[in-house]
């Protein structure tokens, strides 16, 4: 297979890769919390207010333009598929860069994943953050082929662009510049590896500014930071690394190890060979293992250090880099092995794709269509309840009528994410006290009480149970800050105050808020006055 049949097969996965973003592009409908959130902080005109987000200011910044000076609220989706593209020529520019050849093995195993394209083209940073460190992986490389003042600007830039877009990118940069050194001290060429560190230092000076932020924040989120449990660390790799297939999670693994050794086997040269001094590339080998190296390694210890449940999404940028990585050492390899993994690529590729284009086939939310049936069917002396607080920043931004609504537990802003208040009413034992006494107050007095309750969350207890007790202040054993107890101890109680005294509460069913989605809610409703509840809280 020559190199125009390689590039053949690589624009046509491209083709495969734009469809997808389009498939998804077409069913993504509403606005989901966190983009919402998003939506809310860039609708300030305050680079304090962009802070206040759980990303540096430049996603924010680039949604507040889009905003204000570009083509408006209604096609922010627009924003999105046009960063999921940027990220398709991303690769393409590093594999004709640096290796003159398509970045087949990127395009397939990274391209196609569709958690890159369901949370990439969301209105979160993770896309604009997978696409900068794509190029800063790109740059550095190039830089070695060629080390001069324009490629490093280049690196600088784009490595700049990357924190300022993620934090954790920090950790990826950090592993991209080490890198890059490992490969000037092997070339003993300390001039250039001082220019990367100049680089790389300029990324780490431009997020001081957040010190101040991120250590308060951390404090106000302390019911988010549960720990980073085993279990789901594992499972968030396998959902990120084995999507939309487990058997792909095989390959990566080989690719690494195979990449490790790789770069081993030229570090352990005790001089440069001549091959390696006339022709820069031969040690990018190195570069690309140091590189995964320390990102894999330090991105796991980032995680512990932060103590956030792994999420499939925070490792698109380790993925990204990788699989350049990948590329960069894969035509250092015999043409055997290059056409098997090619061949095995073409066959992923027939595999992969129509396997995504089905999960593609998915909403943000259904929010939005209960709150359209809300508003034609509430009354304002009608009180609706929204569950989990999160879903309350949703449900906020698309309900238009005045009838009273609260979250359990009940917050003073749902513009956010408030964790900080969260964790107040943690520690407040009557927390949803207030939420309680709406019930029965609308109730007694003829009116509805309705619940949007994320799927799972509520349902209709049975006759003759009882509600949970409620929970002493946290922090609770060994959930600690967690508010998920709390949550379900305040739905049983909730839910059993509305099924203990209403004539009726049931599920109501609306054909049009059926479907795949990320937020999925369900919608409930309860009324008539029963009288005295039935089953007391258990104390």
């Amino acid at each position: 297979m020559n190199l125009r049949m390689l590039w053949l097969a690589a624009l046509l996965v491209v083709v495969a890769a734009a469809g997808l973003h389009l498939n998804f592009f077409s069913h993504a409908g509403g606005f989901w919390r966190d983009e919402v959130n998003t939506i809310n902080v860039a609708s300030h005109n305050s680079l304090d207010e962009f802070r206040k987000d759980s990303f540096p200011v430049l996603f924010p910044l680039l949604v507040h333009g889009w905003l204000n000076f570009g083509p408006g609220e209604s096609t922010l989706r627009v924003l999105g598929l046009l960063i999921g593209f940027g990220i398709l020529a991303a690769l393409l520019l590093a594999g004709w860069k640096i290796n003159h050849a398509p970045p087949l093995l990127a395009l397939v195993l990274f391209a196609l994943n569709p958690t890159l394209i369901v949370i990439g083209d969301s209105l979160r940073a993770y896309g604009l953050g997978t696409l900068f460190i794509a190029l800063a992986t790109m740059a550095a490389a190039w830089f070695l082929l060629k080390p001069d003042w324009k490629r490093l600007l280049l690196f600088a830039v784009a490595g700049l662009l990357a924190v300022q877009t993620l934090y954790h990118n920090a950790v990826f940069l950090g592993a991209i510049c080490l890198g890059a050194m490992a490969v000037c001290a092997r070339r003993k060429n300390f001039s250039d590896a001082a220019k990367i560190f100049g680089a790389g230092a300029l990324a780490a000076l431009s997020l001081v500014p957040y010190v101040t932020g991120v250590i308060a924040g951390r404090e106000g989120s302390a019911s988010l930071r549960t720990g980073l449990s085993p279990i789901r660390l594992v499972n968030g790799l396998l959902e990120t690394f084995g999507y939309p297939r487990e058997e792909i999670c095989a390959v990566w693994l080989l690719l690494f190890f195979a990449l490790l050794w790789h770069g081993w086997q030229i570090w352990r040269r005790q001089e440069t060979s001549p091959v390696a001094a006339e022709n820069f590339r031969a040690d990018l080998p190195l570069f690309a293992a140091v590189t995964v190296g320390i990102s894999v390694f330090g991105f796991l210890g980032f995680l512990w250090l932060a103590a956030l449940p792994s999420q499939s999404w925070y490792f698109l940028p380790l993925m990204v880099v990788s699989a350049l990585c990948f590329d960069l050492v894969i035509s250092f390899w015999s043409k055997k092995i290059q056409l098997t993994f090619a061949a095995l690529f073409i066959l992923l590729t027939a595999l992969i794709v129509p396997t995504s284009w089905g999960i593609l086939a998915v909403k943000y939310t259904n929010v939005d269509v209960w709150t359209q049936q809300l508003e034609k069917s509430v009354a304002p002396e009608d009180y609706v309840i929204v569950d989990p607080w999160y879903c309350g920043i949703t449900f906020a931004y698309y309900f238009r009528s005045a009838t009273p609504w609260d979250t359990l537990p009940p917050l003073a802003d749902h513009a956010t994410h408030r964790f900080d208040l969260v964790k107040l009413q943690l520690q407040n034992t009557n927390a949803i006290a207030p939420v309680l006494e709406k019930i029965s107050t609308t109730l007694r007095s003829g009116h509805r009480v309705w619940v949007v309750a994320l799927s799972g969350w509520m349902d209709v207890p049975e006759p003759g149970t009882v509600a949970a007790p409620p929970l002493p202040p946290a922090p609770l054993g060994r959930y600690g800050w967690s508010e998920v107890p709390y949550t379900m101890s305040w739905v049983s109680q909730v839910a059993h105050r509305l099924g203990d005294q209403s004539e009726t509460f049931e599920r109501v069913k609306n054909p049009a808020a059926r479907g795949t989605f990320i937020e999925e809610a369900e919608l409930f409703v309860a009324q008539g006055w029963r009288g005295e509840t039935n089953f007391p809280v258990v104390k």
